[in-house]
């Protein structure tokens, strides 16, 4: 079977991904390139005799300018292509281009079809050209292009099959086409002079094209050619053409590839409505008004929580009976508790099962949450959300190039930090740029959302889409006022720059895609639990069981536990059935049968359930079953409320012994000096333990939590509601620590890119003291004005929200300080 190995190449918005996933399906494999947080998708299918590995390259308007995302996508094709490269080498490029905006796309056109590698361009949205009256002509496009053409419509299923023999007769070269050269007319000497100096390079690449890359002063392909070319002869004919033609190279070849795509678009396309109004156009009239956008905006993010959070949340009681299956599976092949002695393997496993069902449990609330946002990007939103909110920004001192990083990292839950602060490179403007690296932790990034569920699930049931509106949308205006305070004061000397960019067509999304899309977004959740955050839980299990407890707590109650049992044994001396429990073995057999008995009742769903558990445990131990169901017999009922009454007294005992373990552990010790200054925001040295742990990964601070208040060793009930009882929170606590959340500082791998992206330690620091400070600082205010005012959980929420909302609107009247751009190529 023959292999081709296809990069998948367009500019944003064309319909990429809906190629991709009509072609690849769902075996797909997503990772980062080396080195960057750009994603690197790949797809492996067959196609009749040919095994097909295709690489989704990032989306880039181009192979002229030095964005990250076009950095990866040259260096891919340069040394994937390298004949000496170990792996398989590329042999075909897959251009898409949106077909209503041909002439726009052919601009990165063009360039891939200069490299030398063969290249099947798609049109792509076909159906929405035709809609649109383009009439488009692609075996002419064909023709002057001298490379296969062929028509799709990736959201619709069409084009696939003729797309796959398009790439197997490129690959067979079934087809001959002539070499694709653009006369670049005066600059063509210069073109030459080049290639000629690259006649003892060794690249395995198309000398024009690097000659071109070169005269465009592309770092990437200096770097390539740098062993065999002088810059300053490139520099010489640089200056040579500036000379002679007073035009720089850059802007000259950008209006050359401009000028030849309007020469194919006129030759090839005919517009039967030129003058009519677009379905596109109409609705925009309204997502875009001045009026309307803003409170359309907020709308669509509230309707978001309210179908994720809310509805999502109620799917989890479909979802929890199977995770508390699991756990109590794993505890029934542990070794069992002696009374109150429970092997330390026991509370390990238990610890790490606790860990990861708490964050596993809201794995439907992250599926619809990403299926939403996959079809708001697929839809078109996402554009226009960020063309909305950079009228907003360049109050603040950000710019429009911050949505996409604002995003990532959150801005409509779910993000990341680490790929939010990695985006930043592509914004031009300086300023903008540092006071976006520093206010993306601000996000609402994909691991706080189980910890935010979990406190909304404990004490804001019916409030959740409220509370989660709340939270999602008070971070932008946070964001804000932290750029503001950033901009007018130590980022005010650094240049800035404005921003242009282009709205695409509205598209209807496939099913498959956004399917395709949610679920590998929330594979990538699940396998951060199965390493990060499960290697956190197991760092966090020996900081909170060492040193563990003393000699005088270890016999205070071992007193206790011995004085319970005393109570049990005289409740049932006389009972006839007391042979079967008269040793401490026997009653703890008894105990832990009859707690297991009752999580797995808590689990059952339906009553042939409960009729299933009634028979397996009669099966397990007979006479034991007997106390659980007593019916008539008196005896029976007895040891039935005594041994309920003793597994009540043995959880009160763990409960004690494990907070006393945990309190004066190397972490509660920690938590508890830090008492004295959180104290005033209501926190207790656990909810300390929690923030320490969510430094290292943030889903950890549920895991921590959900561990802690678990009451019982074989109890089946959620985080949530343990924490609820078990706590002696209030709402108005949760409020303050929903705040500090909000503004908590990095996790340590966005440290580590803050740092990377700043150059700098003292940004990196700032970055982490600085939101611990306004983190303390604002959950201590809001839970004292609380307090004093005797506000509930949402009042103080409410209250907190509509302060900054209020400070944000005066403050944009605030002038910043002027720009002082400094002018170059725009570029859409």
């Amino acid at each position: 079977m023959k292999q081709i190995k296809v990069g998948l190449a367009g500019q944003p918005n064309c319909g990429k991904s809906t190629i991709f996933n009509l072609v690849s399906g769902i075996e797909q494999h997503i990772a980062n390139y080396p080195g960057v947080t750009v994603d690197k998708k790949t797809g492996f299918f067959k196609y009749e005799d040919y095994k097909v590995e295709m690489v989704d390259l990032p989306g880039t308007y181009s192979f002229s300018s030095f964005s990250q995302e076009e950095k990866v996508a040259k260096k891919f094709i340069i040394e994937e292509s390298n004949p000496n490269y170990k792996g398989k080498n590329i042999d075909i490029i897959v251009n898409v281009i949106d077909s209503s905006n041909l002439k726009r796309n052919l601009y990165l056109t063009f360039q891939l079809l200069e490299i030398g590698i063969p290249v099947v361009v798609v049109l792509n949205m076909i159906d929405i050209a035709k809609n649109r009256g383009l009439e488009i002509d692609s075996k002419k496009i064909s023709k002057m292009l001298s490379c296969p053409v062929v028509e799709t419509s990736g959201s619709k299923g069409i084009g696939g099959k003729e797309l796959m023999q398009a790439i197997a007769d490129t690959f067979e070269k079934k087809t001959k086409y002539e070499e694709f050269k653009i006369n670049y007319e005066e600059l063509e000497v210069h073109i030459q002079k080049i290639e000629k100096l690259l006649d003892n390079s060794k690249s395995h690449l198309s000398k024009r094209w690097l000659a071109i890359k070169l005269l465009e002063e592309d770092p990437t392909i200096l770097e390539h050619v740098s062993s065999n070319i002088n810059k300053e002869e490139i520099d010489k004919e640089i200056e040579s053409f500036h000379t002679l033609h007073d035009k720089d190279t850059i802007s000259f070849l950008a209006t050359f590839r401009y000028d030849s795509a309007d020469v194919v678009y006129h030759e090839c396309v005919k517009n039967h409505n030129k003058n009519k109004e677009t379905l596109t156009d109409k609705i925009d009239k309204i997502v875009l008004n001045r009026v309307f956008a803003i409170p359309i905006l907020l709308f669509i993010i509230f309707l978001v929580y309210e179908i994720s959070i809310v509805y999502g949340y109620k799917l989890t009681d479909y979802t929890w009976p199977i995770l508390a299956s699991m756990k109590n599976f794993i505890i029934d092949i542990l070794p069992k508790a002696d009374f109150t002695q429970v092997p330390m393997i026991t509370d390990f496993f238990i610890w790490m099962t606790n860990s990861s069902i708490a964050l596993l449990n809201y794995i439907p609330i992250f599926f619809i949450l990403f299926a939403l946002i996959a079809i708001m990007e697929d839809a078109g939103y996402m554009p226009r959300m960020a063309f909305i909110l950079d009228k907003i920004f360049k109050k603040f001192g950000l710019h429009g190039q911050s949505t996409l990083p604002l995003v990532l990292g959150g801005a409509m839950v779910g993000g990341c930090a680490v790929p939010g602060v990695m985006s930043t490179k592509g914004i031009s403007d300086e300023r903008a740029r540092m006071a976006t690296i520093l206010t993306v932790p601000y996000m609402n990034c994909l691991a706080k959302v189980p910890f935010y569920t979990l406190l909304l699930g404990a004490f804001f049931k019916p409030e959740m889409a409220l509370m989660m509106f709340f939270i999602s949308t008070i971070t932008i205006f946070i964001a804000l006022l932290i750029a503001k305070f950033l901009t007018t004061t130590v980022l005010k000397t650094r240049q800035t720059a404005p921003f242009v960019m282009e709205l695409p067509p509205y598209h209807v999304p496939t099913l498959k895609g956004v399917f395709i899309r949610s679920f590998q977004k929330v594979w990538i959740y699940i396998k951060k639990v199965v390493t990060i955050v499960l290697a956190v839980a197991v760092i966090l299990f020996a900081m909170l069981e060492f040193p563990g407890l003393n000699e005088e707590a270890t016999l205070k109650y071992e007193k206790q536990s011995l004085s319970y049992l005393n109570k049990f044994d005289k409740q049932i001396k006389n009972n006839k059935y007391y042979a079967l429990v008269d040793t401490k073995k026997e009653v703890s057999d008894l105990l832990n049968y009859y707690d297991s008995y009752r999580a797995k009742r808590m689990a059952a769903t339906s009553k042939e359930d409960s009729k299933q558990l009634d028979r397996k445990f009669k099966l397990i131990n007979a006479d034991y079953y007997t106390f659980l169901k007593p019916k008539r017999d008196k005896e029976a009922k007895k040891i039935n409320r005594a041994i309920r009454k003793l597994s009540r007294d043995r959880k009160k005992v763990l409960r004690e012994m494990k907070n006393e373990k945990i309190e004066n552990s190397i972490l509660g010790m920690t938590g508890r000096a830090l008492e004295p200054i959180t104290q005033y925001a209501g926190f207790d040295w656990k909810i300390n333990v929690a923030f320490l742990s969510s430094f290292a990964a943030r889903e950890s601070a549920v895991a921590t939590l959900g561990s802690i208040y678990e009451n019982n060793k074989a109890d089946s009930k959620r985080a949530e509601e343990a924490m609820a009882e078990n706590s002696g929170y209030t709402p108005l606590h949760a409020a303050a620590i929903i705040i500090f959340m909000i503004l908590t500082p990095p996790c340590i791998a966005t440290m580590i890119v803050v740092k990377m992206q700043t150059n700098s330690y003292k940004w990196m620091v700032f970055a982490i003291f600085f939101p611990v400070f306004l983190g303390i600082a604002m959950s201590s205010l809001t839970f004292t004005v609380g307090n004093i005012f005797s506000l509930s959980g949402v009042e103080a929420m409410a209250t907190f929200y509509f302060t900054i909302v209020f400070i944000t609107l005066i403050l944009a009247f605030y002038p910043s300080k002027s720009i002082n751009w400094k002018g170059g190529l725009n570029r859409v």
